[in-house]
């Protein structure tokens, strides 16, 4: 059987450009309390990880 090819994806155009500001958002955190990510931060930098899981 073959392996499927999977498409070569250019990372440098998928989101927004390097140094653009965050869209404001308020998500859910661990215990589904919703957090403001730009009052949560205080100015301060941040790397946000979105995690997909596997619970739909």
């Amino acid at each position: 059987m073959e392996r499927p090819v999977l498409p070569i994806l250019d990372f440098s155009r998928i989101g927004p450009p390097l140094g653009e500001r965050f869209p404001e958002v308020a998500l859910p955190d661990q215990t589904g309390m919703l957090v403001d990510l730009h009052r949560a931060r205080a100015g301060r930098r941040a790397l946000v990880v979105v995690h997909r899981s596997a619970r739909w």
